[in-house]
Order: C-alpha cells, then sequence, then structure tokens
C-alpha cells in the first residue's frame, strides 16, 4: 500500500456550502453565416435559415438569435433558485421548484448571469429562443458532461434535462460512461424506467426525449456525457459539418489528471483542423484504447507546455498519461482544405481546482472569448502574470493558443469560440452544462480499473483538512503450472 499526501480537498460527505453558485455569459453574436456552396469555398456567404437543423427555433426564420434559454433542474425538493443579471446588477428571476422539476429563463445576449440556489441544481445554456411548449420534440444538443447530485462529474446519481436534436435514425446522443462496474437505472419523469448493465471501462448510449428531465442511478461510479463529433447543417445537397467542443474531465476529480472516457468516433475527417487535443504541463507518455476492444489506438509523446491532436478510430476511448494532463475536444476554427467546409465552435465550461497548473488550449483560427469567474477575491496566473479576479466579476482573456493557467481559489473558466471567416461570422452554438463554483476543488472516491495492463486502483479522500489518496495495488497472476506469468 502506497501512501500519498496530496493537497487539501473537500468531500461531498464532509458538509456542504449553504449556497450554490453558477456563472456564465451569454454569447453575443449568436447567427451564422453559411456557404452558398459548401463544396466552393468563393461561393459567397448567406445567413443560415430554419432548415439549418439544428434544433433551434432561431429569428424570422433565420439562425440567427437575440436571446437564450437558461434551464435549472431541481435535484431535491423545496430548492430555492435566483438568476441575476450582473451585467444591470439585477435580480432576473426567483422560483422555488421540487426535485425533477425545472424552471426555465430567457436571457439577452451578451448578459453575464450567475444563479444562485440553496440546493445542488443542474444547469444548461441553449441556443434556445422561446419558452419551451409541452409539445417540443426537439432541441439544441448540449456538447457537455453532467454533474452529479454533488456538483462533481463522477457519480452514482445525476438528474438532467434532455435535449436533443432530429439528426440521425437512432438519435442516440446520450453516453453513460462505467468507471466501475455498475447497473444503471435510468427513469423519466413520468416514472418510465430503463436499466443497463455496465463493466468498468465500458459505455453505452441512450436516446433521451427533449424537454424532459431524467434521473439516472448507478450501483457504482459512471460518467454522464452528451454529444456528437459531427452533425450536418444547413441542409440541401451541401450540407456543411457543425462541430462544436467540450473539455473532458478527469475520472480522479477536476479537468488535470491522469485517466479520461469519453465517447470519441469511429471516422475522422483526416484533412480538418479537429479531433481530440491533450496539452501537458511536462513531459508525457499517452496511451489511447478503444473502449469496445480495450486495444491500443494511438501512443503520443507530449513535451510540457505544448500539446497535440489526434483523432482516434474509437466510438468511445479511454485515455492514460503518466504525468498530468488535459483533454478536449475542439475545432480549431478553419474551414478545412477539402470538400464540404465545417463550421467548428465552443461554448465550454471548466473549473480551475485551487493550486493546481492547469493547461489549456485556445483555437488558433477563430475568434476567442475567456471568461474566468471567481465567487471570492482571487489571484489568476496566466503564463505566469498575475491578476486579481473579484466576486461576480469576469476577467476577459482573448490570447489564442497553448496557455497554463493557475488560481488559489475555485475558478469557472467559460470559453466561446467561433470562425474567424468570414470575418462577419458569429457564434451559433447548441447548448452546454455549467458546473457550480463551489464544488470545482471537490474529488470523488472512485475505484479506478487501468486498459491494457496496469494495477487497480483506489482513490479515497479522508480527512477535512488534508486529502490523502491511497492507492491500493492488486497484483492478479496468471499462473501456468504455480508460476506467475
Amino acid at each position: 500500500m502506497i501512501c500519498l499526501t496530496l493537497p487539501s480537498s473537500f468531500h461531498p460527505s464532509l458538509g456542504s456550502p449553504d449556497e450554490y453558485t453558477y456563472y456564465g455569459v451569454v454569447p453575443s453574436k449568436i447567427f451564422l453565416y453559411l456557404l452558398n456552396d459548401a463544396n466552393n469555398f468563393t461561393s459567397g456567404w448567406v445567413m443560415g435559415t430554419n432548415s439549418s437543423r439544428t434544433g433551434s427555433p432561431g429569428l424570422y426564420g433565420k439562425t440567427a438569435a437575440t436571446k437564450s434559454l437558461l434551464v435549472i433542474v431541481a435535484v431535491e425538493n423545496d430548492t430555492n433558485v435566483r438568476v441575476y443579471d450582473l451585467t444591470l446588477n439585477r435580480l432576473v428571476s426567483e422560483d422555488n421548484i421540487n426535485g425533477m422539476e425545472k424552471d426555465f429563463v430567457l436571457l439577452a445576449n451578451s448578459t453575464v448571469f450567475k444563479v444562485v440556489s440553496d440546493k445542488q441544481v443542474s444547469v444548461l445554456l441553449l441556443n434556445y429562443q422561446v419558452m419551451p411548449v409541452a409539445t417540443v420534440t426537439e432541441g439544441p444538443l448540449p456538447y457537455a458532461f453532467y454533474t452529479d447530485v454533488n456538483g462533481l462529474y463522477v457519480g452514482t446519481e445525476f438528474v438532467l434535462m434532455a435535449s436533443e436534436q432530429i439528426m440521425l435514425s437512432d438519435n442516440k446522443f446520450y453516453t453513460i460512461l462505467a468507471l466501475e462496474k455498475s447497473k444503471v437505472t435510468v427513469t423519466r419523469d413520468d416514472g418510465q424506467q430503463n436499466e443497463y448493465s455496465l463493466d468498468a471501462n465500458s459505455y453505452t448510449t441512450l436516446m433521451l426525449e427533449t424537454f424532459r428531465v431524467y434521473k439516472i442511478e448507478s450501483t457504482s461510479k459512471i460518467m454522464v456525457q452528451s454529444g456528437t463529433t459531427f452533425a450536418d447543417i444547413g441542409g440541401g445537397l451541401t450540407p456543411q459539418r457543425y462541430r462544436s467542443s467540450y473539455p473532458v474531465p478527469c475520472a480522479t476529480g477536476g479537468f488535470v489528471g491522469k485517466f479520461f472516457l469519453t465517447k470519441a468516433a469511429g471516422g475522422w475527417d483526416a484533412d480538418r483542423d479537429y479531433g481530440f487535443r491533450i496539452s501537458a504541463s511536462e513531459d508525457t507518455k499517452v496511451k489511447v484504447f478503444d473502449l469496445r476492444t480495450k486495444q491500443v489506438v494511438k501512443e503520443l509523446s507530449v513535451i510540457g507546455g505544448t500539446g497535440i491532436g489526434f483523432q482516434p478510430l474509437a466510438d468511445a476511448m479511454g485515455v492514460q498519461s503518466d504525468k498530468p494532463i488535459t483533454l478536449f475536444y475542439i475545432n480549431n476554427g478553419s474551414l478545412g482544405t477539402s470538400r464540404l467546409a465545417q463550421y467548428g465552435v465552443g461554448v465550454m465550461f471548466m473549473g480551475i481546482q485551487p493550486n493546481q497548473n492547469t493547461p489549456i488550449y485556445l483555437p488558433t483560427k477563430a475568434y476567442v472569448e475567456v471568461y474566468f469567474f471567481a465567487n471570492e477575491e482571487t489571484e489568476l496566473m496566466i503564463d505566469g502574470s498575475s491578476q486579481t479576479i473579484q466576486p461576480d466579476q469576469p476577467k476577459l482573456f482573448t490570447l489564442v493558443g497553448t496557455h497554463m493557467v493557475q488560481a488559489d481559489h475555485n475558478v469557472i473558466l467559460q470559453v466561446n469560440f467561433w470562425p474567424n471567416e468570414p470575418e462577419y461570422q458569429g457564434l451559433w452554438f447548441s447548448g452546454a452544462a455549467i458546473p457550480s463554483i463551489e464544488t470545482v476543488a471537490n474529488n470523488p472516491t472512485v475505484s479506478l480499473t487501468p486498459l491494457g495492463e496496469g494495477f487497480p486502483m483506489i482513490y479515497a479522500i479522508a480527512g477535512a483538512g488534508a486529502a490523502v489518496v491511497v492507492i491500493v495495488v492488486v497484483l492478479v497472476m496468471r499462473r501456468r503450472g504455480g508460476i506467475p506469468s
């Protein structure tokens, strides 16, 4: 048994804050220009129409918007929720909702907002311009991982609202990733249930109904994700490729670590500037596994202070490294170099844990707006340069490329980006999930089974002051004639 003493970390069972806060910014330029002919990059640009199949009503038949929909779903009964416009410094909405009930709030473009609740909630920001009606069958698909009822990305109980686009015949855009062997029950808001059995490091995909609330319960630790690696927009014979982006949470907590599971893709457009990207603060070696076959599909070496992109041929993948990394699915913002132009964007949220060097990558062929949020006075370091964030007053950062970020308190990072070609292009996003800032430094207790040859590891957190990670190494020996092989 090896015991490692790590920096202080708060565990949900040891207490909880009095309030939970969810920060965000509604993008300012929510519209989309498409090529007249997606196979001809010089064919000129036209604003997209509602036939673009984005799951959003748009504005006057166009892919344009002046507002977005904030969705708040309660985990427990008697949850009090307030929504503030930080731009105008006013209370926008106040409500009391019960478990698996939802509250909708429309916010104008450019609104800096915060949601404050007295219990954990699930929060989505969707590119949707009206209050949903009961008969709605399609919505914008969030590209996101979801937090559980404790505000962690790894857990045994999740409550969320689904939103799906009608793009493919099966519409299975929600994924459950099992970190441990699990029996999973998915319950819809009307009581309808489905059950699944998953081995460690396996996954299943789900088709969920738009704007219905679901409770996902598991006997062991899982993660929940929604999104797809691509979708066609624009309709007609030559649609453009829509590619959103998202950060992948680490299986042991936060976004920096050595073990990740995520949905991936069985096929890629190799001449397009998109895919998964690893960033590291120190030299590291990385193995990428196909979760179906458990075989290695990529081996990578990353130089500290830089990153590397890759396109793994796997419907879902596991990533293991020997030093801490961050992992994103991301588009660099370019149109691509072959037929069928692509439109790569992102509205992404992630947490920065205190005193943790966090490498991030910001697309180099895009307009980028990065907002750093704090709920207390916080010293933020970006590439060694220090600045102070005041509560409820986000810092804006726009420099593209790879950066090293560190803070002395919890920070929520929101990244908005959209193509810089044409120069008047907008950010037609789909949706994203927003974590609470109070739970950013919380880490789960999880037993991981490394992919390939390796040792099972149990991560356990003990004590409120210093967290002790106990790594239990179990050697399972295959014997031939009593001799370990």
